[in-house]
């Protein structure tokens, strides 16, 4: 494992790939989120982690009685989410581009 650390940690630099540039990234993805999603159920969820500004998990958490559906339903079509009691996660990562996002709001759309 300490090996392939290091080869990740070469790899990172010698793209220019630092964590603030992953964050900011990962932050105008989530913002892509939350824009494509608004108008399906997942939109008119409790959003339990904003973005505000400040430093944030590079999840979106979505508090409704549906959740424990939602993840079955998008995991039944290949879009990992997490669930954990009545809180949606979707996760992202440096491997996500805006098209990930659009194919998930197609999805979420398919929600009630």
């Amino acid at each position: 494992a300490l090996y392939r650390f290091n080869a990740i940690q070469r790899m990172l630099k010698e793209n220019g790939i630092a964590t603030a540039r992953v964050a900011a990234r990962i932050a105008n993805l989530q913002a892509l989120m939350l824009d494509v999603l608004a108008g399906t159920a997942l939109g008119e969820a409790e959003l339990l982690n904003p973005l505000d500004g400040k430093p944030h998990a590079r999840f979106l958490a979505f508090r409704h009685p549906n959740a424990q559906r939602w993840c079955s339903d998008l995991m039944a079509r290949q879009c990992i989410t997490d669930v954990r009691g009545d809180v949606l996660r979707i996760g992202f990562g440096l491997y996500h581009d805006e098209e990930d996002v659009e194919r998930s709001s197609v999805l979420a759309k398919e929600l009630s």
